[in-house]
């Protein structure tokens, strides 16, 4: 993932993605209470969240900073400068990580490690593995969640069942419909079911297919607890 990703200017915010990003604060806030009932974090619980980004033009960015209970036992980290937002979030540790590297806390320093639709943005498979596994060496638990590959709609394209093509060409088809930065693995690699089974984690997690109003599957939820 580029350090100044959220910013680059291919990945513009259209109309479209504004609406949407309307709905996908409402299902968030739902995705956090499946995660506040699994867990039942306290006050005392150091809690991990990997995936900070330093605009807030869209209403459910950093919606789990805004959101979480407990703001001052939370850890933000960010491959990018977020040094911006300590006034807004001054009860909330921001850290600066580099990308795809090792994250710099010990093992199980936190009670949960999260990360919130991030996972298909730091690269292909072998990054994806490398980040749960980062994730589950400094979390006792882990809570993330990705977008649904087969969910029938892909927001960041616009996209109705191309993506459920065979990788190669949904990037082919997103560089010749001016959909350039989505058609770089680097930018966008989403995810399956079978594609997060077939990682070698280092400890086993549990695969939940989460639909939205109960009945459109839209994203994964990804734990070590099963759900």
């Amino acid at each position: 993932m580029s350090i100044n990703w959220s910013i680059n200017i291919n990945n513009r915010i259209t109309p479209e993605k504004s609406l949407l990003s309307r709905l996908s604060l409402k299902v968030r806030i739902h995705q956090l209470g499946v995660m506040l009932r699994l867990f039942h974090p306290s006050n005392r619980d150091l809690i991990l969240d990997v995936g900070l980004s330093p605009l807030e033009k869209l209403p459910d960015t950093n919606f789990f900073e805004r959101h979480y209970p407990y703001p001052h036992r939370l850890t933000a980290a960010s491959v990018e400068d977020c040094s911006s937002l300590k006034k807004r979030y001054p009860e909330i540790k921001i850290v600066k990580i580099i990308p795809h590297s090792r994250l710099p806390f010990p093992k199980f320093k936190f009670e949960i490690a999260t990360s919130w639709a991030t996972l298909e943005h730091v690269g292909g498979y072998s990054l994806q593995e490398k980040l749960l596994n980062e994730l589950l060496r400094v979390g006792k638990h882990i809570f993330v969640t990705t977008p649904y590959r087969y969910c029938i709609y892909e927001p960041h394209t616009s996209f109705f069942f191309i993506h459920w093509l065979p990788l190669s060409w949904f990037r082919l088809i997103c560089r010749s419909t001016d959909r350039q930065f989505w058609g770089i693995e680097a930018h966008f690699n989403p995810l399956s079911v079978t594609d997060i089974h077939k990682m070698k984690l280092t400890r086993p997690v549990f695969v939940k297919i989460y639909k939205i109003f109960g009945l459109l599957p839209t994203h994964l939820l990804i734990s070590d607890v099963a759900f």
